[in-house]
């Protein structure tokens, strides 16, 4: 009420063509200092984020080089063990048989997975990983056969499997080696990979944005 008296006297004595002016230029200069002040909050909360996104970033990288570290100590064991394993592709009837016993492991592989899974961005290692620990558990199983029947009869088709995992083991120790020097890890939160560049959707996930 009393802005509304204030107003009519101000009309009043200078009149209306000197008010309006005036009144524009106040709405004007407020609405820009709103904006100003919205912006500025905005700026200072995404910035807030992506420095918490960084400190998650950096966190799970180094989770992801303690858990490859791990499985890539398994994989050096079972790569010695492949190294040693000796079959004879064509092996001869007789009455003798050596015992074969080999240290395949996948503890390692076993605890650290899950969580490998969700940080590691190489999906294509992951998915190798775990198709080599199949493979091996697959070795596990004919040489344990071989020995509680003390028999010869998988060497051939057992031999070019332990070949084919030198070559896989040797593959992943050296895509390991590269992550752990320099992790790819999933990008997770508010923010994308590269920070700022996504839109959140109502759901609070992160929509790549499209450039074109």
């Amino acid at each position: 009420m009393a802005a509304l008296i204030g107003a009519a006297v101000v009309i009043a004595a200078y009149g209306l063509d000197s008010f309006l002016p005036g009144l524009v230029l106040d709405f004007a200069a407020s609405l820009a200092a709103f904006l100003l002040a919205l912006t500025w909050e905005r700026d200072q909360e995404l910035q807030r984020l992506e420095r918490g996104a960084e400190e998650v970033e950096a966190r799970n990288e180094t989770e992801v080089r303690r858990r490859l570290t791990s499985v890539h100590a398994e994989l050096e064991v079972n790569q010695r063990s492949l190294t040693e394993l000796q079959l004879d592709p064509e092996p001869t009837a007789g009455p003798s048989f050596t015992f074969l016993d080999t240290e395949l492991l996948e503890g390692a592989w076993t605890a650290n997975a899950p969580q490998l899974s969700e940080l590691l961005a190489d999906f294509d290692l992951v998915g190798d990983l775990a198709i080599t620990y199949g493979r091996l558990e697959e070795l596990r199983w004919r040489l344990r056969a071989r020995s509680e029947l003390r028999t010869t009869d998988l060497d051939p088709m057992t031999a070019p499997l332990v070949d084919e995992l030198r070559v896989e083991v040797a593959d992943l120790l050296k895509r390991i080696d590269a992550q752990i020097e320099q992790p790819t890890v999933q990008p997770f939160g508010l923010l994308g990979p590269r920070g700022l560049g996504g839109t959140i959707s109502p759901a609070g996930s992160v929509q790549a944005r499209n450039d074109g």
